[in-house]
């Protein structure tokens, strides 16, 4: 590693990072039959794959047995997950991702077949890399300086934007979680008194959507096993409202689409009843003058 190709280092780790959320947005969209952005960022990138390729490249680039390669690799990579899964829970206390249902893990953080992946991308990226380092070898040192300095200003703004968005989203939570907390002491109370029972409907799915911003419901969407370490229950009812307000929205746009559809085959029969109509009157009117030239 040269100090000196830092620059270039960093393209190779953004256009790794750009290729594993290709990734992970293909195998999460599929399944749910729309688009879905997998990144923790709100750029098209996963940090945690760009790390992960420059830990594979400059640390088993020596390792020329594949076996070795693979299980180094995979140490490496699952270490790095087990890593960077831990750092996020302490820095926004939540968890981004959890294979607890997964029959081999450790701690909800890394799996079984997360070793056998990363392996198989250890052995696999010195193939891989030949074409990314040709690649950016083909640029001059000044376009390589000015790329990376224009991308690493977005990056960072990301991370910025993305820390200002989990961050208030902490703050909604915990005020949330605060009226939760309230409106069962005041339910209990009634329950104390005697009173009747009622229910208790804390929050809506029509402001839902503007309570949460439009980064805020992506990552709930994106992070489908995203879970607060200090506000479960008030994530758990925001899921669903968010849920809830989608589907709606979904609905209404439906029903807007059906509308329209219903609307324009009505002006379409309409324009034509008029035709025909039309049709009809000038044969009549023919008709009459036919029969008065006759006459």
């Amino acid at each position: 590693m040269n100090i000196n190709n830092i620059p270039e280092y960093f393209l190779w780790f953004i256009i790794y990072a750009c290729l594993g959320w290709a990734w992970e947005s293909f195998i999460t969209s599929v399944p749910q039959r729309r688009f879905v952005n997998r990144g923790f960022l709100n750029g098209p990138y996963c940090p945690i794959y760009g790390v992960g390729a420059l830990l594979f490249i400059f640390g088993t680039n020596a390792i020329k047995d594949p076996v070795l390669r693979f299980f180094a690799g995979a140490l490496i990579a699952c270490a790095l997950e087990y890593v960077t899964s831990w750092t996020l829970e302490k820095i926004f206390h939540a968890r981004w991702w959890d294979y607890t249902p997964r029959r081999i893990n450790l701690n909800g953080r890394i799996c079984l077949e997360g070793f056998l992946v990363f392996g198989l991308a250890a052995v696999l990226i010195p193939y891989v890399h030949q074409y990314i380092s040709a690649f950016t070898a083909q640029f001059s040192p000044a376009v390589i300086n000015s790329a990376f300095s224009i991308i690493l200003i977005i990056f960072i703004a990301d991370i910025v934007v993305t820390n200002r968005a989990l961050t208030k989203f902490n703050r909604i939570l915990r005020e949330y979680q605060r009226a939760i907390d309230k409106r069962r002491l005041d339910f209990l109370e009634f329950i104390r008194r005697g009173r009747r029972v009622f229910e208790m409907r804390i929050g809506s799915t029509k402001r839902i959507r503007n309570v949460l911003s439009f980064q805020q419901r992506r990552i709930l969407a994106a992070f489908p096993h995203f879970d607060s370490t200090r506000y479960e229950e008030a994530l758990a009812r925001i899921r669903k409202l968010n849920s809830d307000s989608r589907r709606n929205v979904i609905i209404e746009r439906d029903v807007r689409k059906a509308t329209a559809r219903a609307e324009k085959k009505n002006a379409q029969a309409t324009r034509a009843t008029s035709r025909a109509a039309r049709k009809k009157a000038r044969r009549k009117a023919n008709e009459r003058a036919r029969s008065n030239r006759k006459h």
